[in-house]
């Protein structure tokens, strides 16, 4: 996948989707909470590289997509949207790119506020969206929130109203539907039995999406994600680190002494690797029509890094990297009861599946991640 930045220098003249003019052949994608980490980066990749698809009837730049992005409330959105748009040059693949706010999963009229911003709407029993693909990374992703909060966590996290849409699904789930006494889990032989909240929300959509089987549909396990701040001017939540990584430098910088568990364990993984799989089964849900019917069904991944790490681990990392002073890195194990939320010990992923399929040697490991968040 290539690099992409916020700091782009080509001209790009940018309406909105309700000053577009909208026109019949291209394919239509949905990306949900996209104004969040993962979201604004994967629009920044799908802007800089476009959608490629392997196989079809139609050349790259026959095929246009249009990219909507449903969002909830983040108030610097659109206008930093605007911002990468106006300084970057579309990829042809790409038609445009469109926000639709005030998609809030937790309400009953957000799936008609999508249907409104894709299509105006229509009649009754007519298939409103014709939406080609749904890219779900909206989400309540604090466990402690989500414990706080249960019937609010799963109304976001297993949003089934989403399936009345009836178009394929790349679902970003969590390593927390794992329950963490092994290591190195693995997606098809390991039975998946969250022991808090949020893990327990996210693994509901999941038995909805196979349950049905919506052709086409992926599952991404995810590990925590790791990289550079967000393309966008102003991020993605006012006052808060773009990703740990970035609280570490922080922390290192100011030398507070900071604690950093040495007992729970991950498969940390880059925001790049991430967006080049949804990029990826993106594709093959693009594709479904020409696929087989084993190849439509929905299948589930574990999406992290090829090392087993710890934050003490990452802390250090950062601290070497760097050349910062690591005296004020503590680590400690996380106490075995309090704490309010139950945080699964080892939660490390086998990911030699969506390895293979990526076909790629292997996922970035901590000194990559590291060093491209940094580079």
């Amino acid at each position: 996948m290539a690099e992409f930045s916020s700091k782009l220098t080509h001209p790009l003249s940018y309406t909105f989707a309700s000053e577009a003019i909208i026109s019949n052949s291209a394919k239509k994608i949905l990306i949900t909470g996209a104004s969040g980490y993962v979201g604004q980066h994967l629009i920044a990749s799908l802007v800089s590289c476009g959608i490629s698809i392997s196989g079809g009837s139609t050349t790259d730049d026959e095929q246009q997509y249009k990219v909507y992005c449903a969002y909830n409330s983040l108030s610097t959105f659109e206008a930093d949207l605007n911002d990468l748009l106006q300084s970057s040059t579309l990829h042809p693949t790409i038609e445009g790119v469109y926000p639709i706010s005030n998609v809030d999963f937790s309400q009953s009229n957000c799936i008609d506020i999508i249907q409104q911003a894709v299509c105006g709407g229509g009649n009754e029993g007519e298939d409103q969206t014709k939406l080609d693909a749904i890219i779900h990374l909206a989400a309540l992703s604090s466990p402690g929130y989500c414990e706080k909060n249960p019937v609010e966590a799963v109304k976001v996290n297993y949003p089934v109203s989403l399936l009345k849409l009836n178009v394929p699904n790349i679902y970003l789930s969590t390593d927390q539907v794992y329950e963490g006494t092994k290591q190195y889990y693995k997606e098809d032989t390991d039975e998946a039995n969250p022991i808090n909240v949020y893990g327990r929300s996210k693994l509901e959509y999941e038995k909805v999406l196979l349950g049905k089987n919506v052709p086409g549909s992926t599952i991404l396990r995810s590990s925590l994600i790791l990289g550079p701040p967000t393309p966008f001017q102003h991020g993605c939540k006012k006052g808060a680190y773009p990703s740990f990584l970035q609280f570490i430098e922080s922390r290192l910088q100011s030398s507070t002494p900071t604690d950093y568990f040495v007992n729970e364990f991950r498969s940390v993984v880059h925001i790049n690797d991430v967006c080049r799989a949804i990029t990826h089964f993106l594709q093959h849900a693009l594709s479904v029509n020409d696929l087989s019917e084993e190849a439509k069904r929905t299948k589930v991944y574990n999406l992290g890094g090829s090392t087993r790490v710890s934050r003490y681990e990452l802390a250090m990392e950062v601290a070497n990297h760097l050349k910062l002073d690591t005296s004020s890195v503590n680590g400690v194990n996380r106490p075995t009861t309090g704490g309010g939320v139950p945080s699964p010990p080892d939660i490390s992923m086998n990911v030699d599946k969506i390895t293979n399929e990526l076909g790629l040697e292997k996922l970035m490991g901590l000194k990559e991640i590291v060093a491209a968040t940094y580079k």
